[in-house]
């Protein structure tokens, strides 16, 4: 709900989204829930085939410090996820599958079984979903993985159907709106 177009870091030599609390000009203007979701998290090659980069850049272009997801209203009470999370609810009932419990969070839940499905160890997953280690080993040392190491983490991730083709197909600038 609050990324900025200047979180996205698309020319990158791995594409990523920077998770952070200030804005270029180093103003706090977000929250994170912990210090452990201050991160770089590699965007998955299928959000840029479905467009993502044209859309960040078409609401950049019209508002370039203002918030990218502008339809989702900021929550109180320090929940500023608030609107993100009625957004996908809606969507979740649209598509038929909400039930009691299922929320936004839930999309979290399954890309962690998804990944420990494909062999990957908590303390990977934990680094690319923001989750800190909670052991006396994870207190030494550099706590932040790099990002080649998420992205790797990232490429195991597989739902077993194609997501594109799924979601309507590839970015298409004919058929579809920056």
């Amino acid at each position: 709900s609050q990324l900025l177009p200047s979180d996205f870091a698309f020319d990158h030599s791995i594409p990523h989204l920077k998770i952070r609390t200030t804005d270029d000009e180093g103003s706090a203007v977000k929250s994170v829930k912990t210090s452990a979701s201050v991160r770089d998290v590699p965007l998955h090659p299928n959000l840029l085939i479905l467009g993502l980069r044209e859309f960040v850049e078409g609401r950049a272009k019209y508002n370039p410090k203002g918030r990218v997801f502008q339809e989702f209203r900021l929550g109180t009470k320090g929940r500023k996820s608030e609107g993100a999370t009625r957004f996908g609810g809606d969507f979740l009932k649209k598509a038929g599958v909400w039930k009691e419990g299922r929320s936004t969070h839930v999309w979290r839940h399954t890309v962690t079984e998804f990944l420990r499905l494909n062999g990957l160890s908590d303390e990977n997953i934990g680094a690319l979903i923001g989750h800190s280690a909670r052991t006396m080993t994870a207190s030494y040392g550099n706590k932040q993985h790099p990002l080649p190491r998420k992205k790797s983490t990232l490429d195991k991730l597989d739902f077993g159907f194609d997501v594109v083709g799924c979601l309507g197909g590839p970015y298409d600038p004919k058929r579809h709106r920056a």
